[in-house]
């Protein structure tokens, strides 16, 4: 049994017996009984919904021994959220305050507090829907009846109080101010984009230029709530991609690397042996979807070889006098996150330049075609040919290939697991370690205790997660657009049987050929419990897995190191895991 905070509610109770003998009477003269009442029965059900998930939470912590699964996370959130409605409650009744203050208070935590009763409800039932200790079913299936009245009741719950003046209150240190400048960056962009560009100015000048979302808790919420519904994903698309604005990348500072060299891989035929058998295996050629012919690629590294892409960053001057080192046995192959929609490579260089400063290793990372253009296998088959690019061509990446990391973070995650079972299936060299960082692993808009997180999360909020799912697998999304959510739902395919969408499918029978595997995870993301059960996957499997789990960061830190300090620090944290696992490869 999870030991929560009684005490918390001990203290809500208390406040709701001041409330009712201080300011109401008979006659309900100053405050109404029944709204305090109300907001008592509210606290009832949530304590009530807490004991139920708190006394089953241990059942479904991983394999890994460590404490982790979206029940925890819930209960988790929902101490935050008491804890700061007692810390403003006991400010009310501690003095005579003023009848609105009390209003005011009965009102905005009335709200906050049913959603979250709402959120607590749903993560009951999505446990008495599974089995004992089974975070999602071997099979999972999103059209299943249930599942899909789950998934409706999810998407239509009013979110409005967690992303106003609650905003990323979950989340440890400077996240949570991050995660509201975020919000207010959405609610005004969302303002700007589409219409004309008179419009556009109208809109600007009309709300001072972001500065009424930062002082109008309220209208920031429902702004925010409104833009993810109805805008349509080119929407989370052109958000994502913030990151690489020129404005916002002239705020980053990015450690110094001797090289940063971006290049297209032209896609041409390519082979490498086999592992099983004397002969060759032709790697095919992208191309469903696009008519595209090839692939850009970033190379970052801090040492240069006599044979290296690229050229020297060295800043020296006009002539380069930095001494050749040798080449290492290490290579990380590097695909980055964003929804399988947006950014690529440049998004992530603030931590990808302190790995290959820290960690003394090249990196290769590779900007795959972005769906809904270009939606499943197109990126996999770009990240399978990119790969056998690389065991070709190690010399030209200042290594010796000795040892292959493949890592991914998010989408990127679920692209390098799908890689690793692909070179399994085909019998090619399999990576020597995989490093997973908040992973998305199973491609349905499926339920689970941790995705209900989307609906407090700053930037993978539900309405963006099921956009991005169904236009990665949906190989006719941009023929059915515009879509609203009930149409997300109804279009939703199940895919339970497609390993190379959603690894998490994947048998023991290929998982016991994985390598050592990292699973990166923070215990407020919304894929964590994907990631607790491919770990026990593996477990079972035979596979040697870790699990670090940071607590209090949102998914995506890494990031936003940029922009946090707490992310910075868990940036910090994972490159110096990162060098210890690496170690032991």
């Amino acid at each position: 049994m999870l030991v929560t905070n009684e005490n918390q509610f001990g203290e809500l109770y208390i406040i709701c017996r001041k409330l009712k003998d201080i300011y109401c009477d008979e006659n309900d003269h100053l405050i109404k009984s029944n709204h305090v009442k109300n907001f008592k029965l509210t606290i009832v059900n949530i304590d009530k919904h807490v004991k139920t998930l708190s006394e089953n939470v241990l059942r479904y912590d991983g394999k890994t021994k460590i404490e982790a699964n979206g029940y925890r996370s819930i209960v988790k959130v929902t101490e935050l959220l008491i804890s700061r409605c007692v810390k403003n409650g006991q400010q009310i009744v501690s003095k005579v305050s003023k009848i609105k203050q009390v209003k005011e208070y009965l009102k905005s935590w009335n709200s906050a507090l049913n959603a979250i009763k709402d959120l607590l409800k749903m993560g009951v039932e999505i446990m008495e829907l599974g089995k004992n200790g089974m975070l999602y079913p071997d099979k999972p299936d999103c059209q299943n009846e249930k599942v899909a009245d789950l998934s409706k009741r999810l998407l239509n719950l009013d979110v409005t109080p967690f992303y106003g003046d609650l905003t990323g209150f979950h989340l440890i240190g400077d996240c949570s101010q991050m995660a509201r400048i975020l919000n207010i960056a959405m609610a005004s962009y969302s303002d700007l984009y589409g219409g004309t560009m008179i419009k556009k100015f109208q809109n600007l000048k009309k709300l001072h230029y972001g500065y009424y979302y930062a002082t109008n808790n309220d209208d920031l919420a429902n702004k925010i709530v409104k833009a993810s519904r109805s805008m349509q994903v080119d929407f989370a698309q052109s958000f994502y991609n913030m990151g690489e604005f020129p404005m916002v990348k002239r705020l980053k500072l990015l450690p110094k690397v001797s090289t940063s060299y971006l290049m297209n891989l032209v896609f041409q035929p390519l082979e490498t042996p086999h592992t099983n058998i004397n002969m060759m295996f032709k790697v095919p050629l992208p191309s469903s979807h696009i008519d595209k012919n090839f692939v850009q690629a970033r190379l970052i590294s801090n040492y240069r070889t006599q044979q290296m892409l690229g050229a020297c960053r060295c800043m020296h001057g006009f002539v380069c006098n930095c001494e050749y080192a040798l080449a290492q046995d290490t290579i990380m192959f590097h695909v980055h996150g964003g929804g399988f929609v947006s950014q690529t490579s440049e998004s992530h260089l603030d931590y990808l330049h302190q790995w290959a400063t820290k960690l003394n290793i090249p990196i290769l990372s590779i900007d795959y075609s972005l769906a809904p253009e270009a939606p499943f296998p197109r990126a996999l088959e770009e990240i399978l040919y990119s790969y056998v690019w690389m065991l070709n061509n190690f010399k030209l990446l200042g290594t010796t290939g000795k040892k292959i990391i493949l890592t991914g973070d998010s989408a990127g995650g679920n692209l390098v697991a799908s890689l690793t079972l692909k070179t399994i299936t085909n019998c090619i060299r399999i990576p020597d370690s995989l490093v997973l960082s908040y992973s998305a692993l199973l491609i349905q808009f499926y339920p689970s205790p941790s995705r209900l997180l989307t609906l407090i999360d700053p930037l993978l909020m539900a309405s963006f997660m099921i956009k991005c799912l169904n236009a990665y697998k949906d190989p006719n999304y941009l023929k059915s657009l515009p879509r609203s959510l009930e149409d997300e739902l109804e279009m939703a395919a199940s895919t339970e049987d497609n390993i190379f969408l959603s690894p998490l499918m994947a048998g023991s029978n290929l998982l016991k050929r994985f390598p050592r595997t990292l699973i990166i995870e923070t215990d407020m993301d919304a894929c964590l419990d994907e990631n607790v059960k491919f770990s026990s996957n593996l477990i079972d499997a035979g596979v040697d897995v870790k699990m670090e789990l940071l607590k209090g960061l949102p998914h995506g830190f890494l990031a936003f190191g940029p922009f946090s300090k707490d992310c910075e620090q868990g940036v910090l944290h994972v490159t110096q895991v990162l060098s210890d696992f690496i170690k032991n490869i």
